[in-house]
């Protein structure tokens, strides 16, 4: 299954459960955030383009305070722009980042 997320400017971002599931695998911590990741799309404090890949939408969302989190999430998510799949980059609280690459 996937779910389509619309952004400010009318593009559509697609979450599929594989790539959702791969990233919880590694950090399960992130299961109940999902809405996090939609809501960096759906309402991004900016959308970027790719330095190195201009193809790549980059949606950036900071919160102050995330339950069982920490002080502080920085989400950031990468949509490839041509197939509108989502490639999610959740930075941690400790720095550490995941990526998650399916088409």
């Amino acid at each position: 299954m996937q779910e389509e997320i619309p952004d400010p400017t009318g593009f559509e971002a697609v979450l599929t459960d594989a790539c959702w599931l791969h990233l919880t695998k590694r950090h399960p911590e992130m299961r109940e955030f999902k809405h996090l990741v939609v809501e960096a799309v759906r309402n991004p404090d900016g959308i970027y383009l790719g330095r190195r890949d201009l193809t790549r939408r980059i949606y950036r969302k900071k919160y102050a305070s995330v339950p069982g989190i920490g002080n502080w999430l920085d989400v950031l998510v990468f949509v490839d722009e041509k197939s509108g799949y989502i490639l999610p980059l959740v930075t941690l609280p400790l720095g550490e980042t995941v990526r998650c690459r399916f088409h």
